[in-house]
């Protein structure tokens, strides 16, 4: 097993590890579904495969392979898609189950008709509780709004299977045990299956799995008693425990920089108009990283890392590629210049922290020298942004799309990976890079402090943002890395098994992927068992795993960091649902205008509803003791010119309010949002 498993199998694991070896010697039990009416599949001996493959619900700890990893050697492919069995292979390299996992429970009859837009509360007399049962847990006890969805037969749900997800935007807490428990009231007609009676009865089932359920279910009766709910009420409950993909992430990244170092290289004011700009230095070169994943891009094949035996990430080569820096005009404070690092959106080149201005009318180019790096300069900040993995300067002739090649969905995972180490890296970098003055002579009016001898970052005073699929990267970097306290993610969408069919993410994404799954697209639901498993491949790369690692629950020993989210209506890109659900995954707080009202409805699941008034700061409580965290949500409308998509570049008022939101941060220590306003009014 890899070092990177911070508890990828609970205690409660150990034990149902025990029982499944007595349970094999069990011999052969009840099926679990010998009822006189409608029931509730628990097949606790049988084979679970192709067919049969639901016939216990799933996940559950009682489906983990040796190694803690999900078993899907069964998960019905009738016709062997490669695609398929790809998704299915990526699943071997994690632990435990996704922290916003999709439930399936099968039933002998249809139960009544639910949709996945309608949410059932998080209550102790709902029909359907997912609910932390945990005994290390601290948030042991607490429920989570669910989703449910009738699913309809295609190669891969049979008749009569549902899904069910927590609410899109909640995360559950990682490496933590949870049970999905359905009640009578979701299926009135249904019977309990006699095998899970028996566990409920506190028998143990025969079985193969009949011990091993036994053990594993005891922590579920007295969390249910502590809620007041009747065990006799109870359909059937699924037991799993989920993994920590954000904690192997970080671990991975840590293992890289201990071993590789990126190279500067080049640096020098671009000839063209770096020292021209206004109100900074524009400095371009290159850097040269480490190249982790095997293949050529864009991986029509192969694309995965090569892990060493300790999981560690085999460098396969290295490439260079370009850097661009800005230095505020003015002398250098004393420690050096505070750092914005950016990154570029998918299609976006490096170059676009300078030059991905406003619009100025239909169907006209981006001004030129008005981009990030000139907002953050006037407060005094310098930037820096490289080329992502799949651009078109490191893949010529690369589209918007190009980082997810529908032709290889297993490799996607891996990509974004070497985008967040190549960041971790890249900061290294520049914290060790020192400008001569004589390498930015040509820029008046950048000066060194007395006594220093060249430009350099102030390590204590770093942010970072990014747009679009960059503001993917703010999220997955900003979890991994806490050096960035503050973050400012622009146009940045998550939940993958719904952005897939519901975005323009995957273009004509719900027609594509029902015909590669071979089902119908009016039906395509982000439950699907198809894209259940898209989800838990995925779920390394998966941004709203990464936005609850931001303040929710920072990795151990990281600091809660303060999030801007600026968010437009008609999205080109990412629907408002989409939105929503991020705000409530960072746990963010709503300012300014209500444009559209359900988000509302989506922070009010976790006590953040209403609307803040500016300014706003230190608006979350801190945990424990530590200080308030300001992470704000801002709704606006398009200019009319250009797409909500880009309110970063294109609204006076986006760009004053993150500038200052970066500015106070690295002032004091807690960001101040102030009210909208031209990006040259000064801050409050």
């Amino acid at each position: 097993m890899s070092r990177f498993t911070a508890r990828s199998t609970v205690s409660s694991l150990a034990v149902v590890a025990v029982a499944l070896a007595a349970g094999a010697l069990a011999g052969c039990g009840d099926d679990g579904g010998a009822s006189a009416g409608p029931t509730v599949y628990f097949e606790l001996d049988g084979a679970l495969a192709g067919g049969t493959f639901w016939d216990l619900p799933y996940p559950s700890d009682l489906r983990l392979t040796a190694g803690g990893s999900p078993d899907v050697t069964g998960f019905p492919n009738r016709r062997d898609l490669v695609l398929v069995r790809e998704l299915l292979a990526a699943h071997s390299s994690r632990r435990g189950f996704p922290v916003m996992p999709v439930s399936y429970v099968r039933f002998s009859a249809a139960p009544p008709a639910r949709s996945p837009s309608d949410v059932i509360p998080a209550q102790a007399d709902a029909p359907v509780l997912l609910l932390d049962i945990d005994l290390d847990s601290p948030e042991r006890g607490r429920l989570a709004p669910v989703v449910a969805g009738s699913l309809v037969r295609d190669d891969y749900a049979p008749d009569f299977l549902v899904g069910f997800a927590p609410r899109p935007g909640v995360v559950l807490r990682a490496d933590t045990t949870y049970a999905l428990v359905v009640r009578r009231a979701f299926a009135p007609d249904a019977a309990p299956p006699a095998s899970f009676a028996a566990l409920a009865a506190g028998d143990t089932p025969p079985g193969r799995l009949g011990a091993a359920a036994a053990a594993l279910y005891t922590p579920l009766w007295p969390a249910l008693a502590e809620l007041g709910v009747d065990v006799g009420d109870v359909l059937v409950a699924s037991v799993f425990t989920t993994g920590d993909e954000v904690a192997l992430l970080r671990a991975r990244s840590e293992a890289v920089r201990a071993s590789h170092d990126a190279i500067i290289e080049g640096l020098h004011v671009d000839p063209v108009d770096g020292a021209g700009q206004d109100g900074f230095c524009e400095l371009i070169g290159t850097v040269r990283v480490p190249v982790l994943q095997r293949g050529t891009p864009p991986y029509n094949d192969d694309g995965q890392f090569v892990l060493d035996g300790d999981g560690v990430p085999v460098a396969q080569g290295e490439v260079s590629i370009p850097l661009t820096i800005t230095l505020p005009l003015g002398t250098m404070p004393a420690a050096g210049w505070p750092l914005y690092q950016f990154f570029h959106g998918s299609g976006g080149v490096s170059s676009g922290v300078v030059d991905l201005g406003r619009i100025p009318a239909v169907g006209a180019e981006p001004e030129v020298g008005r981009g990030p790096g000139w907002v953050v300069a006037r407060h005094g900040i310098a930037a820096a942004s490289t080329a992502l993995p799949a651009n078109p300067e490191r893949l010529p002739g690369a589209d918007d799309y190009a980082y997810l090649n529908i032709n290889n969905l297993a490799a996607f995972p891996y990509t974004f990976q070497q985008g967040v180490i190549e960041q971790r890296l890249l900061l290294d970098a520049l914290l060790a890079l020192r400008v001569a003055p004589a390498t930015v002579a040509a820029c008046a009016g950048l000066t060194l402090p007395a006594g220093a001898t060249a430009h350099q970052i102030d390590p204590a005073k770093l942010v970072a943002g990014g747009q679009s699929m960059g503001g993917m990267y703010t999220n997955m970097v900003g979890a991994v890395e806490p050096r960035f306290g503050a973050l400012v993610p622009t146009g940045a969408g998550g939940l993958w098994n719904l952005m897939a069919i519901e975005s323009a993410a995957i273009p004509n994404g719900r027609v594509l992927l029902a015909t590669l799954f071979g089902t119908d697209p009016d039906q395509l639901a982000f439950v699907h068992p198809m894209l259940g498993a898209l989800a838990t491949a995925w779920e390394i790369a998966e941004p709203m795993a990464s936005m609850a690692r931001l303040a929710r629950r920072p990795l151990p020993g990281h600091p809660v960091r303060h999030v801007y989210e600026p968010v437009g209506q008609g999205d080109e890109y990412f629907p408002t649902t989409i939105f929503d659900a991020a705000a409530l995954a960072y746990g963010n707080t709503q300012a300014g205008e209500l444009v559209w009202a359900p988000m509302q409805d989506a922070l009010g699941l976790d006590g953040l509803g209403g609307v803040a008034a500016y300014p706003i700061t230190g608006n979350r409580p801190g945990a424990a003791g530590a200080p308030a965290s300001t992470n704000v949500v801002v709704q606006f409308r398009s200019d009319g010119i250009a797409n909500s998509h880009y309110i970063y570049r294109q609204l006076d008022e986006v760009k004053h309010q993150y500038g200052c939101f970066l500015a106070s941060y690295l002032a004091t220590g807690t960001p101040t949002v102030p009210a909208p306003a031209a990006v040259t009014t000064p801050c409050p």
